[in-house]
């Protein structure tokens, strides 16, 4: 996608956008480790989570990323793609659906929402997040913000068992292993990065309630020093749709 001095990358494998270029700075990641090749999920940029995130009865983080999703419009600066269901979803995960998932590159922004219908003739419940890797400069350099932060619960998923810890300020930094779901944090939450000229704004419109703050501290493998993922997740309690109903998540990238 083109629009003006921005450019953004989005693969149909997965529906995972891997580069978003505003001027000469692409504020997306894509792992050293990341196979582009269809035989994994692409490791980095805008994965998808649905329709489990994490572990649980089905495939880690579900299936929605590791298949071909259809394109159904594309112009310059956006593309629309959709998915149902077919032979492998109803295998793990027994019910019909359509996902549809636009990505769209305005001049200032890069706008992206995934809505979800119940097409079957019973209900179902789903969790789901935008797996988002934000490049950084260094990660010592990276400050994630929001009001909400602050006094928020999350679940520390570094302790054994993960257990619930009370956030004490307003603000996140990355010293070791991070792996925390902040349930109830969503709207603007904000990285700074002292490597960088100006913040990044991570704009939780509408339906994505929890924000995932996750990175694999000392790997190098999988370039932890680059990236942070600041994610879009509707995690912490799962959404039910009866059959005709919708759910809508609409996440933008202001820089």
């Amino acid at each position: 996608l083109t629009n003006g001095d921005s450019s953004a990358t989005v693969y149909k494998f997965g529906a995972c956008v891997t580069s978003y270029k505003k001027g000469d700075t692409d504020y997306l990641m894509v792992r050293p480790d990341a196979k582009m090749d269809g035989s994994k999920p692409i490791s980095g940029g805008i994965p998808f989570c649905f329709p489990q995130f994490g572990p649980g009865a089905i495939q880690q983080h579900g299936f929605a990323r590791n298949v071909d999703w259809e394109v159904s419009e594309k112009t310059a600066d956006k593309v629309v793609f959709t998915l149902s269901e077919n032979d492998y979803t109803m295998d793990m995960w027994p019910y019909k659906f359509t996902a549809t998932y636009s990505v769209t590159l305005k001049a200032d922004k890069l706008a992206t929402e995934f809505t979800v219908t119940n097409t079957d003739s019973k209900p179902f419940d789903f969790t789901a997040a935008l797996h988002s890797y934000w490049s950084c400069s260094a990660i010592k350099n990276v400050k994630v913000t929001s009001p909400s932060f602050d006094g928020a619960t999350y679940l520390d998923k570094m302790q054994s068992p993960p257990a619930d810890v009370k956030s004490a300020s307003d603000s996140i930094t990355i010293s070791s292993e991070t792996d925390r779901v902040y349930a109830g944090v969503s709207g603007d939450v904000v990285l700074n990065d002292s490597g960088r000229k100006a913040p990044l704004t991570i704009a939780n419109n509408l339906g994505w309630a929890d924000t995932v703050i996750w990175n694999p501290y000392g790997s190098e493998a999988m370039g932890y020093d680059n990236f942070i993922c600041v994610e879009s997740a509707l995690a912490a309690m799962p959404v039910a749709l009866q059959p005709g109903e919708y759910w809508t998540g609409a996440m933008d990238v202001v820089p």
